[in-house]
């Protein structure tokens, strides 16, 4: 089995990751999460009902948080790169999808560990918000809980800046990096393995 290939693992959550999502929780009470498992069968899904026997509208829109440097290393599939620091007008701005949602979406933001995506969906739900969209339940924002070290700790795909399978993905600093696999650590792609 190759190494992009190996199955999800209940190890991938240890204690530590366990009080980060915990604490993130916490920090963002009103923000929703969404567990890895539940994305996995969400892409699954939607890949499927993408094709042309389908007439199912729901989009999928999967909002990578972190800065570039850290995106290239490794991200999901499908995942589209927006700055957790931007305001309200320059987040929406990015992803026109959101200005005027055609059908419902699903909107799932991540990062390293969940803090920056959290942002990112409280800034997105409260734009939502605002705009009145929520009200007729179009829109739907999480943040993936335990976000792409979860993901990567559990072996699930990734892909590179020049869109190859990778297992790797950038461990952010030395603190929230030992919630990564060490195997799974690696700052660029010109890294040796």
């Amino acid at each position: 089995m190759a190494d992009g290939d190996k199955k999800p693992t209940a190890e991938s959550a240890g204690i530590g990751m366990k009080l980060t999502i915990a604490g993130i929780k916490k920090k963002f009470p009103t923000v929703k999460n969404l567990s890895t498992e539940a994305l996995s069968s969400l892409m699954e899904s939607v890949q499927l009902d993408s094709s042309a026997v389908s007439d199912r509208k729901e989009k999928l829109l999967i909002l990578d948080s972190r800065p570039d440097e850290e995106y290239t290393v490794g991200h999901i599939p499908g995942a589209r790169r927006v700055d957790y620091q931007a305001d309200q007008d320059s987040l929406i701005s990015a992803v026109p999808e959101l200005q005027s949602p055609d059908g419902d979406m699903t909107v799932v933001c991540y990062c390293s560990v969940g803090y920056r995506s959290s942002v990112v969906a409280q800034t997105i739900s409260e734009y939502i918000k605002r705009k009145g969209i929520q009200d007729k339940d179009m829109v739907k924002v999480y943040n993936l809980e335990g976000s792409i070290f979860k993901w990567a700790n559990e072996n699930r795909p990734m892909i590179d800046s020049r869109d190859r399978r990778t297992i790797y993905t950038h461990p952010y600093n030395v603190i929230f990096g030992k919630l990564l696999r060490k195997e799974l650590r690696k700052t660029s792609l010109e890294e040796d393995s």
